[in-house]
């Protein structure tokens, strides 16, 4: 089919001198270009195959270089946190707060009694800004994050206003940031913080409560019963500093919910010094 699609292009384009040639001189000549281009197809095709084979080299190095690229990066973060880790540490052993505070530690362990230990509201609460404890020394971004409800089903009252709410359950605690006792959650790392809460009444009752980050109202929720149960939630995105207070405190109502419908919780988005230490 080939030789004879060429025969008649050839027989098309065969210059006009050519018509006063015997058949056979016809004939050959025919024959030759159909040769020719048969070989110029031939020649076509393996240089089209030895392109697909040179492209397809180039895009395995590409590949290559995009992973050894990757790899780099990876260990040049690794190298710039395990410094930054070391740096954090250092800082921490030659703080006078922290050497104290981790000598009083190492001694009441040391202490054979049977006696148990109350935890100091005060101390644990009185942390100042920029100074971390040691429990913290090697978090990072996303190692903060605490979540406490109130499980018992006879929930919180009387309370009053200015109170700030008791979670009795922890479920979640990294970092060491929320304090049960208090309902208090501190800032182990400066940084930008999610919070959020809910808050239920029975029927007949009311209850409204404030999100106060670092004394300051960042949002309210209030929360209706007149009719019918009802729940309330709010939320906030902050920006606090290494041992700044959160908290939920009440403004308005006598009782609040529990079993689990009364919640606080929050997270890092991420730290300062941990961005600032990696981006230098």
């Amino acid at each position: 089919m080939m030789r004879t699609t060429a025969l008649i292009i050839c027989v098309l384009v065969i210059p006009v001198q050519t018509a006063v040639l015997e058949p056979e001189t016809v004939i050959e000549y025919l024959l030759r270009k159909v040769s020719e281009l048969e070989s110029n197809q031939h020649e076509c095709s393996r240089y089209q195959s030895k392109m697909i084979l040179e492209l397809s080299y180039v895009k395995d190095k590409l590949e290559q270089s995009e992973r050894r690229i990757l790899d780099l990066e990876a260990i040049v973060y690794e190298m710039k946190s395990a410094e930054y880790t070391d740096n954090l540490s250092v800082s921490l052993e030659k703080d006078p707060v922290y050497k104290s505070t981790n000598e009083t530690e190492t001694k009441l362990n040391t202490e054979e009694t049977n006696i148990t230990h109350k935890p100091d509201i005060k101390v644990m609460t009185s942390h100042k800004p920029g100074i971390l404890r040691r429990d913290v020394r090697l978090l990072t971004t996303n190692q903060i994050a605490f979540c406490a409800t109130i499980a018992n089903l006879n929930g919180l009252g009387p309370i009053h206003p200015r109170e700030i709410v008791l979670f009795d359950t922890v479920l979640l605690n990294e970092g060491n940031g929320f304090n049960k006792q208090t309902g208090i959650f501190t800032c182990p790392l400066s940084g930008i913080y999610f919070f959020t809460g809910s808050v239920l009444t029975q029927h007949e009752h009311q209850v409204g409560v404030h999100l106060i980050v670092n004394g300051e109202t960042k949002g309210n929720a209030y929360a209706d019963g007149a009719n019918s149960w009802d729940q309330g939630s709010i939320s906030s995105i902050a920006r606090c500093e290494a041992g700044q207070n959160v908290w939920i405190s009440v403004y308005y109502g006598t009782y609040i919910h529990g079993n689990y419908y009364t919640s606080f919780s929050g997270f890092l988005l991420w730290g300062m010094e941990v961005a600032d230490k990696i981006n230098r």
